[in-house]
């Protein structure tokens, strides 16, 4: 008769770490999924950000004075915008820039920017409205 619980209790220690196996197996394929729906999640918003035109707060139009410095880069000037509270995303405001074809054209100097502009309007602020000519062919 001990023989027989003997077996039967392999039998259950056996299935326990089958089934633990299993379960720690379920758990790391939910959390990579988890992972990679997330990281879209974050690439999409990203993405719209940039290939939209918002502002960090329509209703707030209270003008706030930024000075850019001369020789600034495009992160100098996306960092002091988003110090100021006046864009939501400096990675958003580096990328329309870049892609824009901006970074040469921002000019040094004194500029009333309010967070009710969107990212193009602060871009042509800072730019002096200068607009790219667009190669037609």
């Amino acid at each position: 008769m001990a023989r027989g619980k003997v077996k039967a209790a392999y039998k259950t220690e056996s299935f326990l770490k089958t089934a633990l196996f299993y379960a720690l197996a379920l758990l790391v394929d939910v959390i990579i999924v988890y992972v990679i729906v997330k990281g879209f999640s974050m690439a999409y918003s990203f993405s719209y950000e940039v290939f939209s035109d918002s502002s960090k707060n329509a209703g707030d139009v209270k003008a706030v004075v930024v000075t850019i410095p001369p020789d600034s880069s495009t992160s100098t000037v996306s960092e002091l915008l988003y110090e100021k509270k006046l864009i939501k995303n400096k990675y958003v405001m580096m990328a329309k820039i870049k892609l824009g074809g901006y970074g040469s054209d921002i000019r040094p100097g004194k500029y009333a920017i309010s967070p009710s502009m969107t990212y193009d309007e602060i871009i042509n602020t800072i730019t002096g409205n200068v607009k790219k000519e667009e190669n037609s062919e």
